[in-house]
């Protein structure tokens, strides 16, 4: 078995776990009631944008390995090329709409509105149909051999890693300065309460930017090599070392994401505690 098979099944097994904690994570939120809150509605957004990346991958690494032929073809490339990009869009955007909620709600903490579940179903609604629609451009139909043009390439690197990257960093440094100056606004004296109202607030806020940057920082560390690769490298084959590397890059960065989720939800956590018990 050469080097790069190895690391092909070792792919296929690192999407099958990312797969299994990503519904063993929103299970309990899908039906438990006390679980169902806007920042958990975003949660599950991230595990169902993980399983629907995980799954296109997993469906293409065995069709590459036991179904080489179903790979060619102009309806294959054309199916191929469009669920590759939306389904791998998930995951940033996934990421940018939490990271809009998370400024919106912390810079605006008295509008009721950011905390409702119309809203969060407004910005995933509007993150499935970015994905949708920024993913026609891959749709080649004239390409039975689903070769990559290099402006494709540039295009998916952009709109992929590039665009997410700006606006996930955007938004941490907007929260970032709100809540800096949140914490370094000075009360009158005799508002102790609203005092220690605002620190609990800032510490709250401060614990989930860190997570933001978490899950920012594994989405740049993993996902960028791969497609920077491409963009450099005129012919790309799952069968060279390289480029198999690069993918357990991006899939072990999305499977950090989905622990991250894990380490972050103290309420889920806290109910899998007691059911456990």
């Amino acid at each position: 078995m050469t080097e790069s098979s190895i690391l092909t099944i070792l792919a296929i097994a690192l999407l099958v776990l990312i797969i299994l904690l990503a519904v063993i994570y929103l299970i309990p939120i899908i039906f438990i009631r006390r679980l169902h809150t806007v920042n958990n509605l975003f949660t599950l957004n991230l595990a169902v944008a993980a399983i629907c990346c995980s799954v296109y991958w997993l469906t293409y690494f065995l069709l590459f390995i036991f179904y080489t032929d179903a790979l060619g073809g102009n309806i294959s490339c054309v199916v191929l090329d469009y669920f590759q990009m939306m389904c791998s869009l998930q995951v940033p955007l996934a990421i940018v709409a939490t990271s809009i909620h998370r400024l919106c709600s912390i810079v605006y903490p008295t509008k009721p509105y950011f905390k409702k579940k119309r809203w969060g179903v407004i910005c995933i609604g509007g993150q499935w149909i970015a994905c949708i629609v920024l993913s026609v451009p891959q749709i080649s139909f004239n390409n039975p051999e689903c070769n990559f043009h290099l402006w494709r390439k540039i295009y998916t690197l952009i709109v992929l890693v590039i665009i997410p990257s700006i606006i996930c960093l955007i938004n941490n440094i907007l929260i970032f300065q709100h809540v800096r100056n949140s914490t370094n606004r000075i009360q009158p004296l005799g508002n102790d309460g609203k005092e220690n109202q605002r620190q609990q607030i800032s510490d709250r806020d401060l614990h989930l930017l860190r997570h933001m940057i978490i899950m920012f920082c594994f989405f740049i560390g993993g996902w960028t090599p791969i497609y920077l690769y491409t963009c450099i490298v005129s012919h790309m084959s799952f069968n060279e070392t390289i480029p198999a590397l690069f993918v357990l890059f991006a899939e072990f960065s999305l499977l950090m994401d989905i622990v991250d989720l894990y380490l972050y939800n103290r309420e889920w956590r806290r109910f899998c505690i007691e059911k456990v018990r």
